[in-house]
């Protein structure tokens, strides 16, 4: 009986040890998300104030879980990945600063069953991550293969939900369309939402007489980029501006945003909404058919005649549009003689001031020559009264100029792949490589000696060697020692992976820079690939920023050099 009672004893004593002290106590992250941006909903169970509320509180009520932070997405779907909070928290989950996530449910966390599924099933499992929904009762801790089948399918009518919900939100929103009410979030300038039903325009008249003047300055030959500038000269604020000014909208434009530019006055001018008629549809975009937003043809528009009050006549826009047409087969006559180039440079030429992509135009002499030029569509179409300075640059110019510094470029590198195979040689790259490897080494040693020391302490504990007190407190210092290996061995880990991957890296970009010495232009493909941007800071004055600038002084470490920042001017 002796021997019993001291049996029930000693289990007793373990489980009170247990109950108190988990054996590993995780950084929980707090993740909540809304589809639609929260109004501070107080009676909405799905708010973001809510969802936080309550995870916080389930966190503080576990004793494994401790809050290391709340990430938020609100306004954010739940059919992609590309949301701010949730690559905030991932970063932190690659940084090993999270170990754990914890949602409201799975329908919080995505509705895109493949993503979904590649996230619980793949890279947490792989990355050490700790998975809870609290109210689908599910925790990658505690659930066996039972639960598994029940959360897949539970992904799935998740996903099913959200591709009926955008099929019937298209088919709602094309019945709306084609009943000429207007779905936009903002209303078109001029224009502004009745109060009585906001799916109907009426007239803004500060911002219609703008309108007008628009049309009648163009009806009267002058042309867009003209309109453009006479409206930045009279000091008239931008349709992003005016509705910011006016609280149609929260967000402020940038400094370049608040000025007219050309293809906005281009657009209005065949906007048919200043007729009153009412065209939509000219984008789709459908995640019940797997559609991507896209550009409409124009003949598929959804245009429905008379839904509200005209700005400008039906006669004059007629002639507006006659007017635009006319000038396009002008141009065309004119600029059509020659063929087109590839634009080279596109996306990659910046104005230094602005920071605006500069615009490319053909321009044809009249000797019947044509030759490329990049400028400052600010500048040119405010011609430097406000917003930024003159740039301008001949696409020839620039090809040398790219030309001439890759070919500095790939000679400096050539040098120092030529020391970088004397120090392989040598052996002294390797040095850094095997000290990381011996300081890895020592520190698995000493955590192992930890491990087992500390898998001594609860025998002791329950033996009666060490008291309640005694083995808490050595136990708080094996732990403590354990979190110091752990976080001095990933950062060893890190520093000897970087080193290998900064070497083969060098490597690679050491074999495709060769690849283009012998180039006399430069192509598309050369652009893309070694091309970070080319900043412009005035009449030929360009900054070359390569892509391979973390290379090159990747590179300059491993050989000594000091001098080189991966950057070439002309």
């Amino acid at each position: 009986m002796a021997r019993v009672s001291r049996k029930a004893a000693i289990m007793e004593t373990e489980e009170n040890c247990l109950a108190v002290i988990p054996e590993r106590v995780y950084h929980a992250a707090a993740y909540v998300r809304l589809s639609v941006e929260d109004n501070r909903r107080i009676d909405d169970k799905e708010s973001i104030a809510m969802q936080r509320y309550m995870l916080e509180k389930y966190i503080e009520g576990q004793p494994d879980m401790r809050l290391q932070g709340v990430y938020c997405d609100n306004g954010e779907t739940g059919t992609n990945f590309e949301r701010p909070g949730f690559e905030h928290m991932m970063d932190q989950v690659r940084e090993r600063t999270v170990d754990c996530i914890v949602v409201k449910d799975l329908s919080r966390f995505g509705r895109n069953y493949v993503e979904t599924g590649y996230y619980l099933e793949k890279i947490f499992p792989y990355l050490g991550v700790r998975f809870v929904a609290v109210n689908d009762s599910y925790d990658t801790l505690k659930d066996g293969s039972g639960n598994e089948m029940v959360l897949s399918l539970k992904n799935l009518v998740n996903d099913l939900y959200a591709r009926d919900i955008s099929q019937k939100v298209r088919s709602s929103l094309n019945t709306k369309r084609k009943n000429g009410e207007y779905i936009g979030s903002v209303s078109p300038y001029g224009y502004r939402k009745s109060l009585e039903d906001k799916h109907k325009l009426v007239i803004d008249p500060d911002a219609a007489s703008v309108v007008r003047s628009v049309f009648r300055w163009r009806a009267d030959g002058m042309g867009v980029v003209q309109i453009a500038r006479k409206l930045n000269e009279e000091g008239i604020p931008s349709p992003a501006f005016y509705n910011y000014q006016k609280g149609y909208t929260c967000r402020e434009p940038s400094e370049a945003g608040r000025f007219w530019k050309a293809p906005g006055i281009h657009r209005m001018l065949g906007n048919l909404v200043y007729a009153g008629h009412m065209a939509q549809g000219k984008t789709r975009k459908s995640l019940s058919e797997g559609i991507p937003k896209m550009d409409v043809p124009c003949d598929e528009y959804i245009i429905v005649k008379n839904t509200h009050p005209p700005i400008i006549d039906q006669e004059t826009f007629d002639r507006v549009q006659e007017l635009m047409e006319e000038s396009r087969r002008r141009s065309l006559a004119i600029r059509g003689k020659h063929e087109t180039t590839e634009n080279i440079f596109k996306g990659l030429l910046v104005c230094s001031d602005c920071g605006r992509k500069m615009v490319r135009h053909k321009n044809v002499s009249t000797k019947g020559s044509a030759r490329y030029v990049f400028v400052c569509s600010v500048y040119e179409q405010n011609r430097g009264k406000r917003g930024c300075t003159k740039k301008y640059v001949k696409e020839e110019d620039i090809q040398e100029a790219v030309l001439q510094s890759l070919r500095l470029q790939i000679e400096m590198v050539l040098d120092m792949e030529r020391l970088l195979r004397l120090l392989q040689k040598q052996g002294g790259i390797f040095q850094r490589r095997k000290e990381l490897e011996d300081k890895i080494s020592s520190v698995q040693q000493q955590m192992k000696r930890n491990t087992a020391l500390r898998s001594t302490l609860y025998e002791s504990l329950c033996d009666g060697t060490l008291t309640k007190a005694e083995y808490l407190s050595w136990k708080e210092e094996y732990d403590r020692k354990a979190q110091e290996f752990e976080k001095e061995l990933a950062g060893l880990q890190k520093e000897e992976q970087d080193n290998r991957n900064s070497f083969l890296s060098c490597e690679e970009w050491l074999f495709s820079l060769k690849r283009y010495r012998g180039e006399e232009t430069i192509t598309r493909k050369m652009a893309l690939e070694w091309i970070w941007c080319i900043r412009v800071f005035g009449y030929n004055e360009l900054e070359i920023v390569w892509n391979f600038r973390d290379e090159f002084v990747c590179m300059a470490e491993i050989t000594g050099h000091a001098e080189g920042s991966g950057k070439g001017a002309y």
